[in-house]
């Protein structure tokens, strides 16, 4: 995925050319697919969709990205498609919490309760900006995961929105008031089980941000950001 370049020169539609990518549905409604692109389209972002059940190909075209139900049969054939790539694809998973913990081990970089427009408008503004512009070496992977807070003798739990080198945003399971000091445990995909002391910066609704304390974790963390640099980017 390039950046828009600053020069004067590049015209709107090499620009738009830049920030156009393929999203797969499978055994999704095209309805949803359509509703993805409408959302991306008011964000800058040109989504091209194509519609798949089982047995059906998709071609030779990139795919950049992909949304489908969080279900054995529809997890498997991502896994055996020969366009899938780990940390590479972005992965829109349409169920719950516990759905999300279930296949947490994808890389479910988005989760959608369902396929209601109010979904699919977090679920875009989630990855926008990182088909805009990359992630970044100090920027966050949008990626939802379970995570236990170990807040002062309570134990809560949340699905992250992102994870970065610095922090995370959580949205928890209830609206609470976290302490100046939490312990998150959590698991991040081709990285393995973390541990690290928290604190709280900001809130809205059941969102949180939380900022990580100096950990001998971080070459760990700082290296699995890394490896998701190229998300959502066609091949070069």
């Amino acid at each position: 995925m390039a950046s828009t370049s600053s020069n004067p020169s590049v015209s709107v539609a090499e620009s738009h050319r830049e920030h156009r990518f393929t999203l797969l549905g499978f055994k999704v409604d095209r309805q949803l697919l359509a509703d993805f692109a409408d959302t991306f389209k008011r964000l800058n972002v040109s989504a091209v969709t194509v519609c798949m059940g089982s047995g059906q190909r998709h071609g030779d075209r990139q795919i950049n990205a992909c949304v489908l139900p969080l279900r054995e049969t529809a997890v498997a054939w991502l896994k055996q498609s020969a366009w899938f790539r780990p940390r590479r694809t972005v992965v829109y998973g349409i169920g719950g919490a516990r759905a999300a913990k279930r296949f947490a081990g994808l890389g479910i970089n988005a989760l959608l309760k369902d396929g209601s427009q109010h979904s699919i408008q977090a679920a875009v503004e989630a990855t926008h900006s990182l088909l805009l512009r990359g992630v970044g070496e100090c920027g966050r992977v949008p990626i939802a995961i379970d995570v236990e807070i170990n807040a002062q003798g309570r134990t809560l739990t949340g699905v992250t929105k992102n994870v970065g080198y610095g922090g995370l945003a959580v949205r928890l399971i209830r609206n609470v008031a976290l302490p100046d000091v939490v312990t998150l445990n959590f698991t991040l995909p081709y990285a393995g089980s973390f541990s690290l002391v928290a604190s709280p910066r900001w809130y809205s609704g059941s969102l949180a941000g939380l900022r990580f304390e100096p950990s001998s974790q971080e070459p760990v963390l700082k290296q699995w950001l890394h490896d998701y640099s190229l998300l959502g980017c066609s091949e070069v």
